[in-house]
């Protein structure tokens, strides 16, 4: 099996935690829905865990690109509020990310990469930013508003949406 095959059991992975839930991310699930034995699947990863812990790199990996293609124009703090925003994202995609959470979170070992990457855009936003605590502040609302998104937890619409994005973006570049 070629690398193509592992992104598409990732494909795989999200598309049954996307329509089924975190719950159903079985070994037997992600192959069924890719169209490989479950013995193809063990090629790739070895467990549920494993596969787990590809999907969590591959998501924080697209997030850190998001992050570094915006960061040379805009800065680094900019560009993590950029990255952070979940406005434009569609239902399935949102779907994915709570399910990915969800998935996280009955596994909690597999946060420690989470937790470590978080800890690296922390210390670089520490190291580049005039106001250390002022751009922490800008981290923690950007993670709030993606939270709220997540969630439903009432995010902010419309013209205030834009005008609370416009105030992070003006804090991070200040």
């Amino acid at each position: 099996m070629s690398a193509g095959t592992r992104g598409r059991l990732l494909d795989a992975a999200i598309a049954v935690i996307r329509t089924k839930g975190a719950q159903a991310l079985t070994l037997e699930a992600v192959a069924a829905e890719a169209g490989v034995s479950k013995g193809g699947l063990l090629y790739h990863f070895k467990s549920k865990r494993d596969l787990l812990d590809g999907l969590v790199a591959r998501w924080l990996d697209e997030w850190q690109e998001e992050i570094e293609r915006a960061a040379p124009e805009r800065g680094f703090e900019a560009a993590y509020v950029q990255a952070s925003h979940l406005g434009e994202a569609g239902e399935p995609e949102r779907a994915a990310e709570f399910g990915l959470i969800a998935a996280l979170i009955a596994e909690p070992d597999a946060l420690e990469v989470v937790r470590e990457r978080y800890a690296a855009w922390q210390a670089r936003l520490e190291h580049d930013a005039e106001d250390p605590v002022e751009a922490t502040v800008v981290r923690l609302a950007a993670d709030g508003l993606w939270l709220a998104d997540l969630l439903g937890f009432a995010p902010p619409t419309g013209a205030l949406r834009e005008q609370v994005l416009l105030r992070l973006t003006r804090q991070s570049t200040r």
